[in-house]
């Protein structure tokens, strides 16, 4: 199922207030395939949460659409079956039932019997790893164990959308690793549509199809992550030669370059080309001094750095 969000905003005025309104949402705009996981990242505050509770019908939108399958959501109310959410926190399942109760509760609240879901429970509480829990009331799982089996009351009714977030954050490796399988699991063999959201960059490397960096309520920048680094690294060269070399100054002028590494036996440097054709000049600028090159390579950002960039770039907030 497809989710499709447009120039959905919200804004949050106190009456009898003279306080300007806060806009925490402002026209964000994207779209998630069956399949494919789109992550949301940004600072505290950006407005992660606000728009996975909106689309999750938990707050009204002060303005935009929320499309599934071209329906509009708070027309079609029959829509909301197809989607379940685990929300940041640990107060996604109710304490005083068991794992068990958990699941077999979110799917009555859905329509779904008890009989319909009996087997299946079962199986996703021992896909989950806390089926040896299934007795224990839900209070004395471990923090990893309760974001499990929230995670299995939101997939026991079968959704086409899952909103995530925060799913990992403070969890210990195995846990982590294990809903980052059943993520995989869920988007590329099951075809389910997922959105993310995280601080945790390595997650969106690892897992994501595509990524929007949200700042002030806005998208300010959207792509696969071979696209994010793309951005920064049109024609930046890390350039490796043999024994010390000064830099000449018009280059550091008119590209940037600075040193990275400065050795008896190598000398590093980075710098912005700007274009094809310069990156030749310097090779020629080389090759007539002699110069040994050991290495020539465009480094590759990982995704903190491209974000921090962006946050940077994008300080007024305007969308790319």
């Amino acid at each position: 199922m497809r989710l499709q969000v447009k120039n959905l905003r919200k804004t949050y005025k106190k009456p009898f207030s003279k306080k300007p309104p806060f806009e925490a949402v402002r026209g964000v705009n994207f779209e998630i395939k069956p399949g494919e996981i789109y992550s949301l990242i940004g600072p505290n505050g950006a407005g992660k949460s606000t728009i996975i509770k909106m689309i999750a019908g938990l707050i009204v939108p002060t303005s935009g659409e929320i499309l599934f399958d071209g329906a509009r959501l708070g027309y079609d109310t029959s829509a909301y079956k197809k989607l379940s959410a685990v929300l940041e926190g640990t107060r996604n399942v109710y304490w005083r039932l068991t794992p068990l109760e958990n699941l077999h509760y979110f799917a009555n609240l859905r329509g779904l019997s008890t009989s319909a879901i009996r087997e299946k429970a079962v199986q996703l509480l021992k896909t989950l790893d806390i089926e040896a829990k299934k007795k224990n009331q839900s209070q004395h799982l471990s923090r990893g164990m309760l974001q499990k089996l929230a995670l299995g009351a939101a997939l026991i009714t079968d959704p086409e959308i899952i909103l995530l977030d925060e799913p990992t954050l403070g969890l210990d490796v195995e846990s982590s690793r294990k809903i980052k399988d059943i993520m995989i699991e869920l988007a590329k063999k099951q075809n389910r549509s997922i959105l993310l959201t995280t601080h945790q960059m390595d997650l969106v490397e690892e897992m994501a199809d595509r990524a929007g960096i949200i700042r002030e309520g806005q998208i300010v920048r959207e792509g696969t992550m071979p696209q994010l680094r793309a951005v920064f690294q049109n024609q930046i060269y890390r350039f490796t030669v043999r024994g010390s070399y000064k830099l000449p100054k018009e280059w550091v002028k008119a590209y940037g370059a600075k040193i990275l590494s400065e050795q008896s036996d190598h000398t590093e440097w980075e710098m912005d080309c700007k274009s094809s054709k310069a990156v030749y000049q310097i090779l020629s600028e080389l090759g007539k001094g002699k110069i040994e090159i050991l290495s020539m390579h465009k480094p590759v950002e990982d995704l903190e750095e491209i974000f921090i960039r962006t946050l940077k770039e994008n300080g007024n907030g305007e969308n790319k």
